[in-house]
């Protein structure tokens, strides 16, 4: 027979990627919380690792840190396989909770809970389901952000709501400094759900989809500047790559340039009407590209593997001119897999703030 929970406590399995940074804080709150048994902690596949935290200077292990705790962690090629299903059943959860696990919970997984199944995404759902969510605000100039507790269902990121944190924003942030807050807001929230997770007295609201829009993992192409647009969207498709994989662009004879961060409104701009894509030094250190409707300033570029400032790399010498793409290709949601596609593309501001219980 599984194992149940004493009365006033919840029997958890934790899915999250290995080198998580949402994961570990809720590996650690999780084992520590007096209304929580933490059975188990299902993390990638040896040499898998989520490619949102490798360039990160400081790095989690949830495999290290489960053995440390004492506590199971399981590793399956795939959560999918009918032989996994089965073993996890043995381990009595009432809920799965997912903090950033990139493989989709198939119907027959999301059965073996007692109650349900809750994950943890980084977007005001319905609005930005899918993947890498932070890049997307950022590049899509969201002016607020939020953090999402759904029941899980077969169509990826379409369940219920059960609770949803707002995000503040300043309109200048990275997508690594976006990312890093919402990470923040999500244990925030865990903290808050489990006791209605325990009393089970959260009450799931149906998302909207006529107000969804669905985004894929960006592309070699969505990263690539274009300098024809206008300086601000420009300067908010460096900040969302930053700092990776990083927006870049090319010369005409096809070197790239990673840029990493931009200024599009700088002081004592160059005089002379812009040029969408014409290098311009100006004042000694200082390196300006052309757009649509103004100069941007490169402030800092990776050269090495390190950020360095624009104006002593030789990188992008004066009087260059960067190759924008042939085919413009504007940010737009993908279509969202299963029934539920998306609705247009990404609103600038999330949805109205969800009513939780």
């Amino acid at each position: 027979m599984a194992p149940t929970a004493p009365t006033g406590r919840i029997r958890v399995v934790l899915f999250s990627e290995v080198n998580s940074k949402l994961g570990s804080p809720f590996l650690s709150m999780l084992h520590g919380h007096p209304q929580v048994d933490l059975a188990a902690v299902v993390t990638s596949p040896q040499g898998k690792r989520c490619s949102y935290f490798t360039d990160d200077p400081e790095q989690v292990d949830l495999v290290t840190q489960g053995a440390a705790l004492g506590v199971p962690v399981l590793r399956p090629s795939s959560v999918n396989l009918p032989s996994f299903a089965e073993e996890l059943e043995g381990y009595g959860a009432d809920y799965f909770l997912v903090a950033n696990f990139q493989q989709i919970l198939r119907e027959r997984l999301l059965s073996v809970p007692r109650v349900t199944a809750v994950n943890f995404h980084p977007s005001p759902l319905p609005a930005f389901a899918g993947l890498s969510p932070f890049y997307w605000m950022i590049r899509e100039g969201a002016t607020e952000s939020a953090v999402s507790a759904i029941e899980m269902a077969p169509v990826l990121d379409s369940g219920d709501l059960i609770m949803q944190h707002q995000v503040p924003l300043t309109g200048n942030e990275t997508a690594i400094e976006l990312r890093t807050a919402q990470e923040r807001a999500n244990v925030l929230m865990l903290l808050e759900l489990i006791p209605q997770l325990v009393s089970r007295s959260y009450r799931p609201i149906p998302q909207d989809p006529s107000r969804r829009s669905y985004f894929g993992r960006p592309s070699d192409a969505d990263l690539r500047l274009d300098f024809r647009s206008a300086a601000a969207v420009v300067a908010r498709h460096v900040r969302a790559g930053y700092r990776s994989p990083g927006a870049w662009t090319a010369d005409e004879a096809g070197r790239r340039v990673r840029i990493l961060s931009a200024d599009p409104e700088p002081a004592d701009a160059p005089g002379r009407p812009p040029v969408p894509g014409l290098v311009l030094h100006a004042e000694v250190g200082r390196v300006f590209v052309g757009c649509a409707d103004g100069w941007l300033e490169v402030l800092t570029t990776e050269c090495d593997g390190r950020e360095a400032a624009a104006g002593g790399t030789g990188q992008l010498p004066d009087g260059t001119r960067l190759d924008s793409p042939h085919t413009p290709a504007p940010a737009r949601p993908d279509r969202a897999p299963g029934p539920v596609s998306a609705s247009g593309p990404a609103p600038v501001s999330p949805p109205a703030p969800v009513p939780v219980s």
